[in-house]
C-alpha cells in the first residue's frame, strides 16, 4: 500500500513538471558578464504545447531572430529584451526592444496567427441570440 502511494505521488509530481514545462520557453543566452558562461531565461508561452520549450540562443544573430518570431514576441512582451543586447547593433542608437521588434516585423515567418500578439488587445462584447 505504501508503494502505491509513492507511485501515485511520483506520477502527480512528474505530470505537474510536464505541464509546467509546456507553459514556458526556456531560453539559453550568453552571460553578458562572462562570455564563457550562459544563463537561462524563463519566458511564458502564449499557448500550451511541447514545441520549442528549450531554445538555445547563444549563437544567434539577428537573422535567427526572424526564424523564431514567437519566442522573440514573448520575450518582448515579458520585458526581457535587454537580455538580448548581444544580438543588437552597437552602432544603432535604438534600444534592444526596438531592434528586435523591427527584426521580427520584417520576418515572413510572422503569420496571421501571431499578428494578434503584435497588436494591442481589445475586448469585444459577445451578442447572444435565441
Amino acid at each position: 500500500m505504501k508503494s502505491i502511494f509513492r507511485l501515485v505521488g511520483l506520477l502527480v509530481l512528474l505530470s505537474g513538471w510536464g505541464a509546467a514545462a509546456m507553459c514556458v520557453y526556456i531560453v539559453r543566452i550568453p552571460d553578458a558578464g562572462n562570455p564563457q558562461q550562459s544563463k537561462l531565461l524563463i519566458v511564458p508561452k502564449n499557448h500550451l504545447g511541447p514545441d520549442g520549450t528549450y531554445v538555445d540562443a547563444r549563437t544567434w544573430t539577428m537573422a535567427d531572430v526572424k526564424s523564431h518570431p514567437l519566442v522573440i514576441i514573448r520575450v518582448l512582451e515579458s520585458g526581457k529584451a535587454d537580455d538580448f543586447n548581444f544580438l543588437t547593433d552597437p552602432k544603432d542608437k535604438r534600444n534592444a526592444e526596438s531592434q528586435l521588434s523591427d527584426a521580427i516585423s520584417d520576418s515572413p515567418a510572422v503569420s496571421a496567427a501571431s499578428a494578434p500578439l503584435l497588436s494591442p488587445r481589445t475586448s469585444h462584447s459577445a451578442t447572444f441570440s435565441h
